[in-house]
């Protein structure tokens, strides 16, 4: 009995779809959990950077704001009005009042409330570049601005430093 020889397209057609079903089916398969592995490895390491850094940021937080760079009895009352003298607007002040109040935690806001009256913007501008200090913690915490009636202007404002009670 004879048999038969199977043709040669049917055989390489019948190869080259066990060759496309490995592919589809194993290979490609197996790349794609790679590439999708890479992807997931490298998004974990972005974020293990970003908690590194909101660590450190919640870290310096929680130690709070570096110390002011004050000198020793520092006195927000003389500091204003040391400032009014030298930049020549102690004349245009009608009142300085000193005011506090107790923040919580261990801290204090110690300020003065004053109004500066007829003064012209470029005396008020300078008066407040010399008062406000952030090095200092230094800080104008309110202020109103109104047209004086005999020219320049009126201001009512507040200056406020915060200070830590010993411990």
């Amino acid at each position: 009995m004879k048999t038969a020889t199977p043709n040669p397209w049917i055989l390489a057609a019948g190869a080259l779809a066990v060759l496309a079903g490995v592919f589809l089916w194993v290979v490609t398969p197996l790349f794609d959990g790679i590439t999708a592995r890479e992807k997931r490895l490298e998004n974990a390491r972005g974020i293990e950077a970003e908690a590194t850094r909101l660590a450190g940021a919640i870290e310096r937080a929680q130690k709070g704001p570096s110390a002011p760079n004050r000198p020793e009895g520092f006195a927000i009352f003389s500091y204003v009005e040391n400032a009014a003298t030298k930049e020549g607007v102690k004349d245009h002040v009608e009142f300085m009042r000193p005011a506090s109040r107790d923040l919580g935690g261990g801290r204090r806001e110690m300020a003065v409330d004053l109004r500066l009256s007829g003064l012209s913007m470029p005396q008020f501008l300078a008066f407040l570049q010399r008062v406000e200090s952030p090095d200092m913690g230094v800080r104008v915490r309110q202020l109103i601005l109104q047209p004086a009636q005999k020219g320049g202007l009126d201001a009512d404002l507040s200056i406020a430093v915060i200070l830590d009670r010993p411990r």
